[in-house]
């Protein structure tokens, strides 16, 4: 009951009081009206609850961010009484709740189709979870929650657009590539020896019969294979810009893999988040499920990147490019980065922030470009799809 009901009640009975007190004819029809007017309210209100039937549904269960994402509802009554529009409380795919009014069919089903924008990437609830019943003299008002669970919408990252990953060189780069990528059961050729070549390498007769020193060379594979890294724990930011830069994570990150499958390379996905699991494919079909599983991280894990960046260096004998993306650039981040990128492989970094970099970090940017690390820095910008 709201404050006019209750008024409206007490109103009815003190003109029904006063009718059978002083005989007044006015006063009693006064009261007999402010009461059959309650009463056929209440009746509005309770057939609409228990009559009250609701489908609803997204199309698709997915949109990109940036997009748009279309909610169909269904509601069904049957009151013989009129009544005031729904108000439902919505779920957006933003993540806030908002109030939506739907003028209800008294018997009938009334379809409703609406279009929201998305915002963020992720996965978000979408959909109506309560609904207050009122009637037409806002006398009475029940609130009841839905029990049709809320469709559950994933929010895919927008590609931005990024350089194409190259691939680490064969023979004639640094020595510490060489040793990588040699395969050591396969000599190629020979040739003299040169300044940074192992002593390993010398083949020593034909050196002996050729008074000059002279190396093996060894058959280089060929390593197509591109390796993405991508920092799963909570980002390194204010809670305000939490959502703007994991979209900026993401959708660098679906850019590299689009660019690397799009070239038809062979790109693996390692995710170290809270269900650690490896994504691969060597095709644009590869890309979907990929931007999926991103979008499915939740980013709430306290976890130490540079231990992940340590597991990956067993499988830089196979890897030929390797992409990390993350919001945090320590120290000792810095060395894992540098370490990897020893091994081999040619190694771009992704810095993403939500402002610009601080003064620590620029020094290190500059240590790892040193090193011969591609680096690149990302700034996160609210609302921008």
């Amino acid at each position: 009951m709201t404050a006019r009901g209750f008024y409206t009640l007490l109103f009815g009975a003190l003109m029904l009081f006063t009718a059978l007190s002083v005989g007044s004819g006015g006063a009693f029809v006064l009261g007999c009206a402010a009461l059959i007017a309650a009463a056929l309210s209440l009746i509005s209100v309770l057939c609409a609850r228990f009559s009250f039937r609701i489908r609803q549904h997204t199309d698709g269960n997915q949109a990109v961010r940036g997009g748009m994402c279309a909610y169909v509802l269904s509601v069904r009554l049957f009151t013989p009484l009129p009544i005031a529009p729904l108000s439902l409380e919505v779920t957006l795919p933003s993540g806030r709740q908002s109030e939506f009014l739907l003028p209800a069919r008294m018997i009938g089903t009334t379809d409703s189709v609406n279009e929201f924008s998305c915002p963020h990437v992720g996965v978000f609830a979408v959909g109506a979870s309560c609904v207050t019943f009122m009637d037409c003299f806002g006398l009475f008002s029940l609130r009841a929650r839905i029990a049709q669970d809320i469709v559950p919408v994933t929010i895919l990252p927008n590609p931005r657009e990024v350089a194409p990953v190259r691939c680490s060189p064969g023979e004639g780069e640094t020595s510490a590539a060489q040793r990588a990528q040699a395969d050591r059961t396969t000599p190629e050729d020979t040739r003299i020896w040169q300044e940074g070549d192992e002593l390993g390498r010398i083949h020593w007769k034909l050196s002996m019969r050729r008074q000059q020193l002279m190396v093996h060379t060894y058959e280089t594979p060929q390593r197509p294979d591109a390796l993405v890294l991508l920092d799963c724990a909570a980002p390194d930011c204010a809670d305000r810009d939490r959502a703007a830069v994991i979209d900026a994570l993401l959708e660098t990150c679906a850019g590299v893999l689009k660019s690397l499958l799009d070239s038809c390379r062979i790109t693996r996905l390692p995710l170290s988040g809270r269900a650690q699991r490896e994504l691969n494919g060597q095709a644009p079909e590869a890309l979907d499920p990929m931007l999926h599983a991103i979008a499915q991280e939740p980013f709430d894990r306290v976890q130490d990147f540079s231990r992940v960046l340590l597991l990956a260096s067993r499988r830089m004998r196979r890897t030929g490019s390797t992409v990390i993306l993350t919001t945090r650039l320590t120290p000792v981040l810095a060395d894992a980065v540098i370490a990897l990128n020893r091994m081999g492989p040619h190694t771009r970094f992704i810095l993403i922030t939500a402002q610009g970099v601080t003064d620590q970090q620029d020094k290190l940017i500059r240590l790892l470009t040193a090193s011969g690390v591609e680096t690149e820095h990302v700034q996160a910008k609210e609302g921008k799809p």
